[in-house]
């Protein structure tokens, strides 16, 4: 006989953390893959375009990181407030 478990109900902030966790997984993901790329790069203009790729990359990161941490001070303040 199967038991019939509750599913966890997320709210649309912890739906919006949960895909910037993800958006972010990707993003390391790209850096890791493109900085393997830069190191096997010989052309001076495949170089150029593997820094400024690595750079975009970098500062999408930061942007994520920044958004994860907002976000998740938002939800612990908002479970403050209601306790």
């Amino acid at each position: 006989m199967k038991i019939l478990s509750k599913k966890e109900v997320l709210t649309p902030r912890q739906k919006q953390l949960n895909s910037l966790k993800e958006d972010l997984r990707h993003c390391e993901m790209l850096i890791n893959r493109t900085h393997r790329m830069f190191e096997m790069a010989v052309d001076e203009t495949l170089i150029e375009a593997r820094i400024y790729e690595l750079k975009s990359l970098i500062k999408h990161h930061e942007y994520l990181m920044s958004a994860i941490r907002d976000l998740a001070l938002q939800e612990n303040d908002r479970g403050a407030i209601t306790v």
